[in-house]
């Protein structure tokens, strides 16, 4: 989990960062629309950055859980 939220809820969060991410880019393209564009740009660093600590998270987890089969 991440804070109350499970592994799975933050990758579905993930995939619709993603989605919509992609969505606008492909609809604003040849648009000049800077501030939007900034704007889907900093979106999709933030879901960078969640898929990022999700893989950490599970790491942790997995090594914390590796400790406790050894005890």
């Amino acid at each position: 989990m991440i804070g109350t939220m499970t592994y799975e809820q933050v990758e579905t969060i993930i995939k619709e960062l993603e989605n919509a991410t992609t969505t606008i880019s492909s609809t604003i393209k040849d648009k000049n629309i800077e501030e939007l564009e900034d704007f889907v740009s900093t979106v999709e660093g933030y879901s960078k950055y969640l898929k990022t600590t999700l893989e950490l998270n599970k790491d942790a987890d997995k090594a914390l859980e590796e400790l406790k089969n050894k005890k």
